[in-house]
């Protein structure tokens, strides 16, 4: 089983800093589920338009927006899902 791992770039800093703290630890916890996979991308859904991302993670509410570079998942928005595709 390869690793994956994780690199946040970008807004997405300040996106999950502007969570509160239960949020923060909820989608923490699922973003280390998805990348203990064997293929991440099982739970992921691809963007039809790719301007701001390739793919995504839904975390109840929250939409987590990256791309994928062999096993390094860019995370480039976590965002409210009404927010999320806002231009």
């Amino acid at each position: 089983m390869t690793a994956h791992r994780m690199v946040f770039a970008g807004s997405s800093k300040k996106d999950i800093g502007k969570l509160d703290r239960v949020t923060r630890q909820r989608i923490a916890r699922k973003l280390q589920y998805f990348l203990e996979q064997e293929d991440p991308l099982v739970y992921a859904r691809q963007l039809a338009h790719s301007n701001i991302g390739s793919y995504r993670f839904r975390v109840g509410h929250y939409r987590i927006v990256f791309d994928i570079d062999g096993h390094t998942l860019q995370v480039l928005s976590i965002k409210h899902r009404k927010d999320v595709y806002k231009s």
